[in-house]
């Protein structure tokens, strides 16, 4: 079990191209040697082109809360 969550983690970094290039290389290599690591990598792909495109933004409230305490954090640290 432990492995295939290895892989599955593995995979997840190399989609998002979050792993150093050496890897990325390997990777790609085992993806294309192995078909059930491609179709792992597929379903991966796919559940990623799936995910809506949603952007999140914070309020004005909790962006005035947090200049308000960063401007009362820099006066007390002048003190």
């Amino acid at each position: 079990m432990e492995e295939t969550y290895t892989y599955n983690n593995a995979l997840v970094q190399f989609l998002y191209r979050e792993m150093p290039a050496e890897e990325a290389v390997e990777m790609a290599s085992k993806i294309e040697a192995d078909p059930d690591m491609r179709a792992m990598f597929d379903a991966l792909l796919l559940a990623k082109i799936q995910l809506p495109k949603v952007r999140f933004n914070p309020s004005n409230a909790a962006l005035n809360n947090i200049l308000q305490y960063s401007t009362k954090t820099a006066y007390e640290a002048s003190l």
